[in-house]
């Protein structure tokens, strides 16, 4: 019986071997060129946000560029408005350190704040923190305005959108796969559920153009106005919304050009890439896994396609013009 135990086990083994050996990966026929980092950052990234990298050396990039400034030690940037920097760290209080005084004042929050925004003409923040709880709190007298708490998160993105306003209104993304609309006094006046069911469900992507909201899970998208709200189920890497569209870069390589209401216009399909990010100027700059761009146009009926010096199988962000991997950094030049 052991014998035969070992030899299933041995079978078994060499079939999961062979299906991993067999693994599909994202190989161009055709190459137009090669691009090369412009720069090296002053340290490497230490962590990624929704809009923002910090490095370990303290200072943060953002679509503003790299800071002048640096982050207390082992501290991570989550929100700022102008001077004030909401920033947290494993096994440290969260604070709001300002970059001018260097002053720090401690939020006093029992777990990690995972995202954050500050509420303006005001001494709030809006946060989510880990244990997916959320709320408001008020950073000058130190006290929780208020706070709920949501379903238990077991699993979630690495990727976590941040609360933003609507006019006076609250927007906080939860990782339960919620988007809750609270007052500016902390009130919750309505839940919208986003994604449902799945691991890793926290929302990812979150966005309004003019009366018209956009916000994905890694396995659902959802658009809302005021009339009615649309969605469409897929295995979502990433959202582009934009006035005239939605691009939405799927896991199996498909990109998609839908319309506000998430009518599919445009497919184009790109075997086996795995896209880690994009951004869009005079084309839609796709980054992929195996160290690709992929420049397209608006309609995705072209497409060039270049070389980056290494695979993106480390920190990695995008912002604006500019990618930043590892230490290094290289523009796009649109």
């Amino acid at each position: 019986m052991m014998r035969l135990g070992a030899l299933l086990f041995a079978a078994l083994l060499t079939m999961f071997m062979a299906g991993c050996s067999e693994k599909n990966y994202f190989k161009p026929e055709i190459v137009q060129g090669s691009i090369n980092y412009d720069g090296e950052l002053p340290a490497p990234i230490a962590e990624i946000g929704y809009h923002s990298a910090t490095l370990e050396n303290g200072q943060v990039v953002t679509d503003k560029g790299l800071s002048s400034y640096r982050l207390p030690k082992g501290y991570r940037f989550i929100a700022q408005s102008g001077d004030r920097i909401v920033a947290a760290g494993d096994c440290l209080p969260n604070i709001v350190f300002n970059v001018k005084t260097g002053k720090k004042r401690k939020i006093d929050l029992s777990r990690r704040i995972l995202a954050a925004i500050f509420i303006p003409s005001s001494n709030k923040i809006a946060y989510l923190i880990e244990g997916n709880k959320y709320g408001i709190y008020d950073y000058e007298s130190q006290k929780v305005v208020a706070q709920y708490s949501s379903d238990i998160a077991l699993t979630s993105d690495i990727r976590i959108a941040s609360p933003m306003m609507l006019e006076q209104l609250v927007l906080i993304p939860t990782l339960d796969g919620k988007l809750v609309i609270l007052d500016g006094d902390g009130a919750k006046l309505r839940e919208i559920v986003v994604g449902k069911g799945e691991n890793f469900n926290n929302v990812i992507f979150l966005d309004v153009i003019g009366n018209r909201l956009v916000a994905a899970t890694p396995h659902r998208i959802i658009s809302v106005s005021p009339k009615m709200m649309d969605a469409q189920n897929m295995e979502i890497s990433d959202v582009i919304f934009l006035q005239s569209g939605i691009y939405i870069l799927s896991k199996d390589g498909t990109v998609y050009l839908c319309d506000e209401n998430l009518k599919i216009e445009k497919k184009k399909k790109f075997p086996f890439a795995h896209f880690v990010g994009a951004i869009y100027g005079e084309f839609l700059y796709l980054i992929e896994k195996q160290g690709y761009v992929i420049a397209t146009d608006s309609d995705l009926v072209t497409a060039n396609i270049f070389e980056l010096p290494d695979d993106i199988d480390d920190w990695f962000f995008a912002a604006k013009d500019t990618i930043y991997y590892e230490k290094y950094y290289f523009k796009l030049h649109q």
